[in-house]
């Protein structure tokens, strides 16, 4: 009898023994580091938080300045209470985001102020929200494990090896580098010592941009619309002449054969001009021939006798009468 009696109380107290052991909690056990019993609670909407543990850190300016004590899931979003240190505030424009510090690390909450030039936002008060869109929440796993299969089946690994393996071709050996790079030598100590010419290539480049600058009404009316239909109208124009020397348009083609023509027709031309400057070089001797020798004696005929000489030598100028006889003037 006692001997039951005893097995039923040593039952009684194991079973109780395994209750109070299920209700125990490992988030009731004591946790370590700071708890931040003394902070105040915000709360942080996230559309997603993966596997975001209790506890999980909370991180500002690089310093932790909190923890996460809660995880609940609502209808549209999932919230997440974090106990924040009592010495800190929290800007109402913060932005938050789940983050990781390495790939298998823990993940934990990043609040990031925004980068603007606006002066500090308020602080958060105890109990304050931050808004799902100041939040960013991580891609889903699966969603990142797709990629990566996506990544290795697609052959985009091969892709690289091959683009590597062009590459290590075209690179050129150990004696061409160092061939390409003695040319390339020469050629900067080259333009180094003409840098004069640079320079005056940068000068002509300036005033040809200071002339189109100072010409730019001209510019501005030549690509105006008027200034386009004029050039149409020039070219219209051109093309009707084109059309009245048919021969133009050979010229520009096949217009080699008239090089000797024009060759001939220059020198025949020079031999022309030289001609013509030995004739106006004369014109003066014929001009006193003719004006003052030919035309007075053909204007005033006449003969001036000086001397008439006989055969004896006897002067006969003295008597006109028989002068006048014999030239036969006179009976």
């Amino acid at each position: 009898m006692n001997s039951r009696i005893f097995r039923l109380i040593a039952t009684v107290i194991v079973g109780v023994t395994l209750s109070s052991c299920a209700s125990i909690n490992v988030d009731a056990l004591p946790q370590p580091g700071n708890a931040y019993t003394d902070g105040y609670d915000i709360t942080i909407e996230f559309a997603s938080v993966l596997n975001l543990p209790t506890r999980a850190k909370v991180v500002m300016d690089g310093t932790n300045i909190g923890v996460v004590t809660n995880v609940a899931v609502t209808s549209k979003h999932v919230d997440v209470t974090a106990r924040i240190n009592r010495n800190v505030e929290v800007p109402t424009d913060i932005r938050a985001a789940l983050q990781q510090a390495t790939v298998l690390g823990d993940i934990y909450v990043s609040l990031d102020r925004p980068a603007t030039d606006r002066a500090t936002a308020p602080a958060l008060l105890p109990g304050g929200r931050i808004e799902l869109d100041n939040t960013v929440s991580p891609p889903q796993l699966e969603d990142t494990i797709a990629t990566m299969a996506n990544f290795v089946s697609s052959g985009s690994i091969q892709r690289v090896q091959d683009t590597i393996i062009g590459l290590n071709r075209v690179t050129p050996s150990g004696d061409q580098a160092r061939t390409i790079a003695s040319r390339v030598a020469v050629d900067l100590s080259d333009l180094s010592n003409n840098m004069s010419l640079v320079d005056q290539l940068l000068q002509g480049a300036s005033g040809t941009a200071a002339l189109l600058n100072n010409r730019r009404p001209s510019l501005q009316y030549f690509l105006s619309p008027n200034g386009l239909k004029g050039f149409d109208r020039t070219t219209q124009s051109l093309g009707y002449v084109g059309t009245l020397l048919p021969s133009l348009g050979s010229v520009y083609s096949q217009g080699y054969w008239l090089l000797p023509l024009l060759r001939s027709l220059g020198g025949a031309v020079g031999a022309m001009q030289r001609d013509k400057q030995g004739f106006e070089a004369e014109v003066p001797a014929w001009q006193r021939l003719f004006y003052e020798d030919f035309l007075p004696q053909d204007k005033h005929p006449a003969m001036n006798i000086t001397s008439i000489v006989g055969p004896d030598g006897r002067e006969l100028s003295g008597n006109v009468q028989d002068v006048l006889r014999i030239l036969g003037a006179t009976p």
